[in-house]
């Protein structure tokens, strides 16, 4: 009986699923350089790739997982028993002008924030400033909820176009999608394929200027220099996860190659050759020590996949 990359490779034969590497592992592409390996890594290009890849591994029972770019999801050292469908072929930006003198910005799941933010300022539309900075791409930004400053990705997006559970593409307007804090309630078998973000007329000096204030803020109080997957843990109302932590003393506490960030206490970085489950410890040592002291349950931020 085959099993691991063999049967997926096999799975995976006689269809059009573009680039794929087997037996990959996944310390080579997430944001925090750990993570175990992945039976297959397929590079969508398009929807028509996706649906035949996705059908397949239905067909053949197997796990699949639709990341952006993984720079908010940790892989387990174990590795992951399937197929990491990574989106970042899916890149298309472009900008549509309004009737109200707004305009509205199409982008398509894998694009990075940066490029619509980039594209947005240049045509002077103001609305995004707000994700100036953050890591990720647009499917990532939306399925989370992305957001800073007191605004949203709720707050500007149009519509979202989706592939459902049964592999069927459909648009879905913003007033459809009930969003929380971190989070959007889709279906978890939702894959974000596009949006649309509406924008309105800005002065285009002020909004670059606003951007570069922003990267220069994180730029001072962010860890950049260090492999990292953003901030850990979600923001309580008015408790901000990093004060809480530093509050406790825990910046600058290691486990392995992995530290609680000596710059921002929300942050956790590989400051050497870390792994998986030393960020994964040392979240835990984190989450057990808040909770003792405060009574507050830290959730986690970031993704976790893989076997136990």
């Amino acid at each position: 009986m085959m099993g691991g990359k063999n049967e997926i490779k096999e799975i995976l034969g006689g269809i059009d699923a573009g680039k794929v590497l087997y037996d990959e592992p996944m310390s080579l592409h997430a944001s925090l350089a750990v993570g175990g390996k992945a039976d297959a890594m397929v590079f969508i290009e398009n929807e028509n790739q996706l649906v035949a890849v996705i059908r397949r591994l239905k067909e053949n029972k197997k796990k699949y997982f639709a990341a952006g770019n993984l720079t908010n999801v940790i892989v387990k050292d174990s590795g992951y028993r399937g197929a990491i469908l990574l989106m970042n072929g899916l890149k298309e930006v472009s900008c549509e002008k309004t009737n109200d003198d707004g305009g509205l910005i199409f982008a398509q799941a894998g694009a990075r924030l940066a490029e619509v933010i980039e594209l947005s300022a240049a045509e002077g539309f103001t609305g995004l400033e707000f994700c100036s900075g953050i890591p990720g791409s647009v499917g990532g930004a939306i399925w989370m909820n992305a957001g800073a400053y007191g605004r949203e990705i709720k707050d500007v997006l149009e519509e979202v176009y989706i592939l459902d559970a049964t592999c069927n593409g459909k648009t879905i307007k913003r007033k459809e999608i009930s969003f929380r804090y971190r989070k959007t309630d889709f279906a978890e078998s939702t894959i974000v394929l596009s949006a649309k973000f509406k924008l309105k007329r800005g002065n285009q000096l002020k909004i670059k200027e606003r951007i570069n204030e922003i990267l220069q803020w994180r730029q001072e109080k962010h860890p950049l220099d260090f492999p990292s997957a953003g901030s850990i843990f979600k923001n309580l109302p008015g408790q901000p996860a990093g004060k809480l932590i530093e509050e406790r003393g825990l910046k600058g506490m290691t486990v392995g190659g992995a530290q609680v960030s000596l710059k921002h206490a929300n942050f956790i970085v590989n400051s050497g050759k870390a792994k998986a489950s030393d960020i994964l410890n040392l979240i835990k040592l984190v989450q057990s020590k808040v909770e003792k002291e405060t009574g507050v349950n830290l959730e986690t931020e970031v993704v976790i996949i893989g076997e136990d």
